[in-house]
């Protein structure tokens, strides 16, 4: 036996990591997509730090929806409770879905760690805001039961592509699936994504309403227990009602203390960037007019 087959079989290495040293000619497999490899092997201190804690897991949280539409604000409150983390901006499913070696269980929450804890590094910043919530438990967790990622936008789109990696996570993650779907007034999130590309003019409708159709995919695929929709509006208005019911959803109890410094944290009043960029009347229309296609979208409009 080699040195390093005895080392793989004593270190608590990743399955990969386990295959690669039994099988070398494996190597390029895995470091074809340097995503993947990048975010294994920089997780491999929180797999060995928290194995353990992984057997608490109770529930996965995905994200779906549009970009813009308030799911960095929403992951980051939840991410402040001692018994939750969640990630901004991994892309656990494109790790899932490009990785040449399968992802485990315990590499795929590793990973999720690592980028909680880089995110946090960084200050929590994202697009000219701070998600820095000043008196919760981002960036640790007292019993992690339950974890996830934030990536609506891309995790949607991901979907509509390769519906079948729906199935690929629930597999990977052996524990109930619990997605959150953030809505927002349709102009608003047009406009906050004119307002960062130009080019995001014309085009931009046909996506937006495109990506809406992938959201009604995935969500015939799930469960009604394994969906939750919130209105950007009505969590900006009512945080706490709201919060403390999507911590029921998600299995976790909210005390008083974590929902009023969520509640401290969010801003008094949604943001209307609709009025920020020029409209044509046609192009209203069309928007509303779409818009009752979908429910979850039904009674939105530009006034």
């Amino acid at each position: 036996m080699s040195l390093a087959t005895r080392l793989a079989r004593t270190l608590p290495l990743p399955a990969a990591a386990e295959e690669l040293v039994e099988n070398p000619r494996r190597v390029p497999a895995l470091t074809r997509d340097r995503f993947t490899a990048a975010r294994r092997l920089s997780a491999i201190p929180h797999l060995i730090e928290h194995r353990d804690a992984f057997d608490s897991v109770e529930t996965y949280c995905l994200f779906i929806g549009h970009g813009r539409t308030g799911h960095s604000l929403v992951g980051s409150l939840l991410n402040g409770h001692p018994e939750m983390v969640v990630s901004h901006e991994l892309d656990a499913l494109r790790l899932l879905h490009r990785a040449q070696v399968p992802v485990s269980r315990d590499q795929l929450f590793s990973a999720i760690l690592q980028r909680d804890a880089e995110f946090t590094g960084l200050g929590r910043e994202w697009t000219n805001y701070s998600y820095d919530v000043d008196g919760t438990a981002q960036g640790e967790f007292d019993r992690l039961r339950v974890i996830g990622d934030k990536k609506g936008g891309g995790s949607t789109r991901r979907l509509g592509q390769y519906p079948e990696l729906l199935g690929t996570l629930r597999e990977t993650v052996s524990v109930p699936l619990r997605v959150v779907h953030v809505v927002r007034n349709p102009f608003d999130t047009l406009a906050s994504r004119r307002k960062m590309k130009d080019t995001w003019q014309e085009y931009g409708v046909e996506k937006f309403f495109a990506n809406a159709d992938n959201v009604e995919l995935v969500a015939e695929m799930l469960d009604d227990d394994e969906l939750f929709r919130l209105r950007h509006e009505a969590f900006v208005s009512d945080t706490t009602g709201v919060l403390s019911d999507l911590c029921a959803f998600l299995g976790v109890d909210a005390d008083e203390e974590y929902l009023s410094t969520c509640a401290e944290f969010v801003f008094d009043s949604p943001r209307q960037t609709r009025h920020d960029i020029e409209w044509d009347d046609d192009e209203i229309d069309r928007i509303e007019q779409k818009s009752q296609s979908y429910d979850w979208l039904a009674g939105y409009s530009f006034e």
